[in-house]
This record gives structure tokens, C-alpha cells and sequence, in this order.
């Protein structure tokens, strides 16, 4: 927890119901699941998993620890429904016991139907599904002529404030970003004004070339850099600048560059290549900024714990419990193929929003970037809530 000084804490306390106004302060919708959202589905689907088991278990181990962390009785919230941590907990665990004994599709299938109880947000449970990966960017210890974009840690004067902790009765998620001035919080920089070299003692991780792939690496949340000798360090999400987030696809669609149809990762970096004159103003739409922090282990999501490719997915935790087992089915596209399979869902993001929209980890890699760049699909999504008299 942050220790603010008592300037700091009355500047926090006075500027609180005026940041809680102003998305540009970084006030943020309090994370508690949507009541009367999710409903039991009258006719789910076979819930036949096409993934590779030791990727399932993985995912599964790693929701198991998340609730291991959460007081046994912390409500989780499936609409009207709740499990506590304690029942989420139990229930995963012996799931894992029983993919221990390498059942087949369909009889996993089978017992997922005797486990659980499939929720949505509708008969269909329709949501737009989009993908994400872990970056691979080469970096320098060492500024040069090249090499001249930082990667920023966490600066000094970044003031991220909990308004529950310090008694202000706000309708948030309990945490406004912002950075004191003149005796009152406000808003922290925006990416231009960064970019510019506003920020000032932040710690410099490495140096890049590649502003756009940091931008990418911004949005992504999480990344790896190359160094010369062979160093490879894996970095994630320290904080952000608490700005909204713009994309700038939309941006570029709404000025009649392509369709939304045709927007994707590949669309956006192909139209800055062939304009970079305007690269650094159609970046700069996006006025939200990431810093980061150097990890030693895998990647991690929101929730702490790593995440899993092709069994991560990321949603708003408004709407769908964190750490929650789901089903999704998207259909083939293009060239890639139709997905159908349990995920779990351990992370989020800023432009993860409401309860039609998910977003696939898949992971790092040439493939993987390929694989989210493409993925712009319609599917469903489902939710599993376990059974109290499920078998154990």
C-alpha cells in the first residue's frame, strides 16, 4: 500500500469527487460483478474441449492459486448466483484431480455437465472475440542514435490512490492515478506529453527503436525484451497514467482508411509504415501510457498469476468473475481454425469493456502475433459455475 503524506492525503481527499468525474483523472468503474447479467443457459452447448490437456491443467492450477489468495468466504458473484473463493477453489481442484486421469473429450465433456452449471449473458452468449500475445522487441541497455526510445518504469510522482482506504465514499474501484500539483491531485500526463519528456526520475528499463512496437507492448500489457548477448527480460504492467483508452483502429476507421471489418494489428502497422509522417500524432490519439516492471517469471494477467496461451482469456470483471472457468466457441475464419474449448479467465483490459467482448492470449511468438492480429470474430462465451453438489 501507498503512504501518502498528510498534503498528499488532504490533496487526494479534496480532489476525490471531482476525479471521480473525470475519466481523465483515472477513476474506474468499481470491479463487482453486474447483478442479473449472467443467467443458467437453457440448451448449452457439448462443452468438448479441442485444446491439449497439459495446457488445461495449466490454467486450471494457476485459477486454483488465484483463490487460494482470496478469503474462503469472499463472494464470487455469477449474476444472481455466487460461489464463495472457497467453493471456486474446491471445485477447480478436483477438476484438475480428475484430468489426471486423462479422460477423452467426451467423457470430460460428460463430467464438466455433471460439475458445473453453464451461465451466459444470453441464449447465445454472443461476444466479439479479439486476441493478444507477449511481444518480443529487441532493446539496449544503453541509449544511441538508434536505440533512443525508453522503456519507463514506474515514476516517483505517479500517486495512485485508494479512496476506500482513506475514507472518501466514491462509487469506483476505489483508485484514482493522478499525480499531486499545486496542493491537488491531478491528472497524470498524457502519452504526447510523455513522449515530450514530461516525466521526470522514472526508472529506464532498456531503450528501443520501435515506437510503434512499443505502443503495441503498451496495449498488449506485458512483453519481452532481447538484448545483444543473448539476454532475454520479461517485463509486465507496473502501471498505467490512468487516461482512457483510445484506439486508434477506431481512429483510423472512422477517417475512411479501412472498414471495421478490416481493422487488425497488421491493417494499423502496414497504414503507419505507409505514413510515417503521421505516426507519432495517430499514437498520441491514445492518450493512455503504460509503465513497466521487470518479471521473473512468466508473464502474468490481472489477477497475479500467469497466464496460459490459448487458455487465458481476458474480459471486464464488472460482468465476469475473475478466476472463473469458461467455454468459448468462435468459428473458423480465414485461415485459422475454429476454436472450441474451455478457457479460464485471468486477466483484463483497458479496452476490454461490457459483456460482449473478450480478448485470447496466445501467447509469444511470430505465430502468436500473427494469430491475435487476425483474430476479429463473433462467438460465445460461456461461464461455468460449479455445482454444490457436484461429485468431488
Amino acid at each position: 500500500m501507498v503512504v501518502f503524506s498528510l498534503s498528499t492525503r488532504r490533496a487526494v481527499l479534496a480532489a476525490w469527487s471531482v476525479a471521480c468525474m473525470l475519466a481523465t483523472a483515472g477513476c474506474l468503474p468499481r470491479v463487482r460483478p453486474t447483478p442479473g447479467g449472467l443467467e443458467p443457459v437453457r440448451r448449452p452447448p457439448a462443452l468438448v474441449d479441442d485444446g491439449d490437456r497439459g495446457s488445461l491443467i495449466a490454467a486450471v492450477g494457476e485459477s486454483v492459486r488465484y483463490y487460494e489468495r482470496l478469503p474462503a468466504d469472499r463472494p464470487i458473484a455469477f449474476g444472481a448466483a455466487t460461489r464463495t473463493a472457497g467453493e471456486m477453489r474446491a471445485s477447480l481442484a478436483a477438476l484438475l484431480d480428475y484430468l489426471a486421469r486423462s479422460p477423452s473429450a467426451a467423457e470430460l465433456a460428460a463430467e464438466l455437465d455433471r460439475r458445473f452449471v453453464v451461465h451466459g449473458m444470453g441464449p447465445r452468449a454472443n461476444a466479439l472475440f479479439t486476441g493478444y500475445y507477449l511481444p518480443t522487441l529487441a532493446a539496449r541497455r544503453e541509449h544511441d542514435p538508434r536505440f533512443r526510445i525508453p522503456v519507463l518504469g514506474r515514476p516517483p510522482d505517479l500517486v495512485t490512490a485508494s479512496l476506500a482506504d482513506l475514507g472518501a465514499p466514491c462509487a469506483c474501484r476505489e483508485q484514482v492515478i493522478g499525480r499531486v500539483g499545486s496542493g491537488t491531485l491531478v491528472p497524470y500526463f498524457t502519452r504526447a506529453e510523455i513522449d515530450a519528456g514530461a516525466v521526470r526520475g522514472a526508472p529506464v528499463l532498456a531503450w528501443i527503436e520501435d515506437a510503434v512496437g512499443l505502443f503495441f507492448l503498451q496495449v498488449q500489457g506485458s512483453g519481452v525484451l532481447t538484448f545483444p548477448d543473448g539476454t532475454r527480460r520479461t517485463i509486465g504492467f507496473a502501471a498505467s497514467n490512468g487516461r482512457p483508452y483510445v484506439s486508434i483502429g477506431r481512429v483510423l476507421v472512422e477517417r475512411g482508411a479501412f472498414t471495421a471489418e478490416q481493422a487488425s494489428m497488421p491493417a494499423i502497422r502496414a497504414w503507419i509504415a505507409a505514413h510515417p509522417a503521421e505516426a507519432d500524432r495517430l499514437l498520441h490519439e491514445n492518450p493512455r501510457y503504460v509503465f513497466f516492471r521487470a518479471l521473473d517469471g512468466p508473464p502474468l494477467g490481472s489477477l497475479g498469476v500467469a497466464v496460459t496461451p490459448g487458455r487465458t482469456i481476458a474480459t471486464d470483471p464488472a460482468v465476469f468473475p475473475p478466476g472463473a472457468l469458461a467455454f468459448v466457441r468462435v468459428p473458423a475464419r480465414g485461415g485459422d481454425p475454429a476454436l472450441a474449448r474451455l478457457m479460464t479467465n485471468q486477466d483484463a483490459g483497458a479496452a476490454i469493456r461490457g459483456p460482449a467482448r473478450v480478448d485470447v492470449y496466445f501467447g509469444s511468438g511470430a505465430d502468436a502475433e500473427a494469430t491475435a492480429g487476425r483474430l476479429r470474430a463473433d462467438g460465445e462465451l460461456y461461464v461455468l459455475v460449479p455445482r454444490r453438489d457436484s461429485p468431488r
